[in-house]
């Protein structure tokens, strides 16, 4: 529980604990000082509390419930320069405890979301990009809300060591399935890949092999589509303000009769500038699918399509693990099936293996059925390999939630029910069947198939909140709506459970 009666600030002060920060390694040429918040001169709003294991230190600030407690830093900085600030923290309520970042008495960050966390028992991090003073400089969390901060471990702040911009800098991070063998030269294995990461400086160019088209977003801003680029491709041909950006990197799907050279081989940044590491998502969400989910015939295929929408609305990394004309079984005439594909890192004949430690999947949503029939495929052969695929992402993604979507078409939806349910009959209660009746309006699609823009945001309008509803506790949506909008979920609804002929049916 929280500590509820208020104690001032000088009051709390006199519990800190004369205790110098700890500094540590995290690579070449980078330096991580941790900021415990019971150590002098941290300052609590609060009390100096250890009635919650997995703290680091002696103890964590257990703040007043009140608008405006605080829990503060002095940290210190060789140089003057950017530093990612990381709050370690527990929350045990299931409500945001937003707090306002300041550094040195400027706000940095309004409502710096440290959403619930499961228990008080369970830590998690937010970070940040700041500017420091070289010497000393104060970091304070101010609450915004009457719950107060949650319970504050410490803070780490890494400064120097900045990545230098090549493929295997730890600061990109690469979003989905890449071939990553090649040191020098990544390559995207599926639809919607992508990279991220922050800069510093006032331009960035991009490093590419041979002539791809792609797309970029600095900032947050629209994306930027260019065609036809190879070699140091300008990003900035108007220089930036001075500061620290971020930068976000799409390769167009290669596929059919586009045959583009999507191979990222690193930044280059200005004279000193550095990368930086970008600002964690919420979770991760995986989309499995054929040219629906890769977005074919929408205006900007991938980015487009329903999954990348849903990953942008609720603040998700996100991923399509999709191929134009897909099955769900692989076929003798040839149609690449995710049955077999999905556990590697694209759908080319000899692909590795992909490596799932790189991320997580909090939630996988598959969209197969809509191509199989036209290759033969029997209804009890669809049933086995929908199983079959349930059982492989089961086992590679233990934790997540799993959405079997009826097909836009409505092609095998018994044989999809039956597979949902024959998970769910041995006590797999997270894999459910999403029934999209209605799901695309008459003016939606582009052919008898394929969903256009009106399209795919219908849909994404329609999955986003069934996709929040079943994520786990973290910063709160962007912009949907948590509310499921579902007839049910299992074990997600106790007041109104969907279990019927079909095992979990939401929609």
């Amino acid at each position: 529980m929280k500590w509820l009666p208020k104690i001032s600030l000088l009051a709390a002060m006199t519990t800190a604990l004369a205790c110098a920060p700890v500094a540590f390694a995290t690579g070449a040429h980078a330096a991580t000082t941790r900021y415990e918040a019971e150590s002098a001169p941290a300052m609590c709003d609060g009390v100096v509390a250890s009635n919650h294991s997995g703290y680091s230190g002696n103890g964590f600030c257990d703040t007043v419930n009140a608008v405006g407690s605080a829990a503060q830093f002095t940290v210190s900085a060789p140089a003057a320069g950017t530093a990612t600030l990381t709050v370690r923290y527990a929350n045990g309520t299931t409500a945001n405890r937003p707090a306002d970042v300041s550094v040195n008495g400027t706000t940095v960050r309004s409502g710096l979301g440290f959403e619930g966390t499961g228990a008080w028992n369970t830590w998690a991090t937010r970070s940040l990009t700041v500017q420091l003073n070289a010497g000393t400089t104060t970091v304070r969390l101010t609450a915004t809300t009457a719950g107060g901060l949650g319970n504050i471990d410490h803070v780490e702040v890494a400064t120097g060591g900045g990545g230098d911009g090549s493929p295997t800098d730890p600061n990109i991070r690469l979003v989905g399935r890449w071939d990553t063998r090649d040191s020098g030269a990544y390559v995207p294995g599926w639809a919607g890949a992508y990279l991220t990461t922050g800069f510093t400086g006032t331009t960035v160019k991009l490093r590419q092999r041979n002539t791809i088209d792609l797309y970029y977003s600095i900032d947050g801003r629209p994306d930027v589509y260019l065609q036809n680029v190879r070699g140091t491709v300008d990003l900035t041909p108007a220089p930036l303000a001075a500061g620290t950006h971020t930068l976000r990197v799409s390769y167009r799907v290669v596929a059919g009769s586009y045959r583009g050279d999507a191979v990222f081989q690193g930044l280059v940044l200005d004279p000193g500038a550095r990368t930086v590491p970008a600002e964690p998502s919420r979770g991760t969400v995986e989309f499995v699918g054929d040219s629906i989910t890769v977005g074919t015939t929408s205006s900007k295929n991938a980015l487009t399509a329903y999954g990348w929408l849903v990953g942008e609305q609720l603040g998700l990394d996100h991923t399509q693990v999709a191929q134009g004309g897909a099955c769900l079984v692989s076929t003798a005439d040839g149609c690449v099936g995710l049955d077999r594909r999905f556990v590697k890192v694209s759908a080319a004949d000899g692909a590795a293996d992909h490596d799932f430690t790189r991320y997580r999947a909090d939630v996988v949503v598959i969209n197969l059925g809509t191509n199989d029939a036209g290759h033969g495929v029997s209804t009890t052969q669809f049933q086995s390999s929908y199983t079959e695929l349930l059982r492989t992402v089961r086992a590679r993604y233990p934790r997540a939630a799993i959405l079997a979507l009826e097909t836009f078409r409505g092609r095998f939806v018994p044989q999809t029910q039956a597979a949902v349910r024959t998970l769910n009959d041995a006590g797999d209660r997270d894999v459910f069947f999403v029934d999209t009746d209605g799901w695309v309006p008459a003016n939606g699609l582009t052919d008898a198939v394929h969903p256009n823009d009106a399209g795919h945001r219908a849909i994404a309008a329609r999955l986003a909140p069934i996709v929040a509803a079943h994520l786990p506790p973290g910063p709160a949506p962007t912009s949907a709506s948590t509310s499921s909008g579902t007839s049910g979920a299992c074990g997600t609804a106790p007041d109104s459970p969907a279990l019927d002929d079909a095992g979990c049916v939401l929609g």
